[in-house]
């Protein structure tokens, strides 16, 4: 059996839909870095598909984006096959 390497990039789209059926506003990426206390770079680097991308997530910064965005680890993150 061979591994297929994955990525994993950031997205809001889940968070997102949960907020407009909640009937808040979308939050952009850099509201989302304000709120959650970390540089809007750090945010705009989970949301790109990259090796950095995965260094860049601790399970603190993760567990304050879920804070944040009132959802679940599941619903911010997509995995991509390359």
């Amino acid at each position: 059996m061979r591994l297929v390497a994955t990525q994993v990039r950031l997205t809001l789209a889940k968070a997102s839909l949960r907020r407009a059926e909640a009937g808040e506003k979308p939050i952009t990426m850099n509201a989302l870095a304000v709120a959650a206390g970390v540089a809007a770079t750090t945010i705009t680097r989970l949301a790109r598909a990259d090796d950095k991308a995965a260094s860049a997530l601790s399970s603190d910064l993760a567990g304050k984006i879920v804070t944040v965005l009132d959802c679940g680890i599941e619903d911010l993150f997509e995995v991509i096959d390359n």
